[in-house]
């Protein structure tokens, strides 16, 4: 497939000009101008590279681009230069959709996470730009607290790594937003959550869930974000028919 037709087409997917991001999302880097093979993976380093050129790709699809985020100065020295001439000498383009690929209602991070806890989705929240990123969830029935982290032992592969059970000893409504998501506490509880999903955690997230009674569990950054990355390529693969392969280079953070 031409590469401006495998852009167009991931950009009317995953609507990267409707969100508010802090990097770049979309093509990164143009290293050839035909896509036969993808690989994707949580965020972009060394060794998603070398799994690219031993599957013998060219392109890789990243949820963190990492070296494109705003502020990075994108000069072609160091570590970074040398991720760059590796992409163009094995002709690998670079994709990297972050926001796009948390709120994708079908594909994205927190839609996905809904639905492996068995929830039903309701709405979404945390706006940034023109839709949101997280989204708020709901179980058919009440859940005990322990009933709510064995069910969420079974979704993240790795368990959780911190609960934070200060709130409701009842959990049916959920506001679920990956990564570093915290920050949308106070606005999952204004909308009648019970509790929260996330991936990683500030020091103040403790005290802020005790002192408004709230519960929160983490189950850590990359591992509530493997799943837009990997639903990503299977849809790639089944509807575009380009073999396509999610590479988990797990991060405990």
């Amino acid at each position: 497939m031409e590469l401006s037709v495998f852009s167009e087409w991931l950009s009317n997917l995953l609507d990267p000009s409707a969100f508010k991001d802090y990097c770049v999302d979309g093509l990164c880097v143009e290293a050839s101008d035909k896509i036969t093979r993808v690989v994707t993976g949580v965020s972009f380093r060394d060794r998603l590279i070398d799994a690219a050129i031993a599957e013998k790709a060219d392109a890789i699809i990243v949820h963190h681009p990492n070296g494109f985020w705003n502020g990075d100065n994108r000069v072609l020295v160091g570590k970074f230069g040398e991720r760059m001439r590796r992409l163009m000498q094995n002709g690998i383009s670079l994709y990297g959709f972050h926001l796009p690929l948390d709120g994708h209602r079908e594909i994205g991070n927190n839609a996905l996470i809904a639905k492996a806890m068995g929830m039903k989705i309701l709405d979404g929240f945390m706006v940034e730009g023109e839709k949101p990123v997280g989204v708020i969830a709901e179980f058919e029935r009440a859940y005990t607290q322990q009933e709510f982290l064995a069910q969420a032992n079974v979704a993240f592969e790795h368990g959780v790594q911190n609960a934070l059970l200060y709130g409701s000893k009842e959990i049916r409504r959920v506001g679920i937003c990956s990564g570093s998501g915290a920050s949308g506490i106070e606005e999952a509880i204004s909308l009648g959550c019970d509790a929260f999903i996330t991936g990683e955690i500030k020091e103040a997230v403790p005290i802020t869930c005790e002192e408004l009674d709230f519960n929160l569990i983490s189950c850590g950054h990359h591992r509530t974000e493997i799943f837009g990355v990997r639903a990503l390529a299977d849809k790639i693969q089944n509807e575009l028919h380009i073999p396509a392969k999610f590479v988990d280079l797990d991060n405990p953070v």
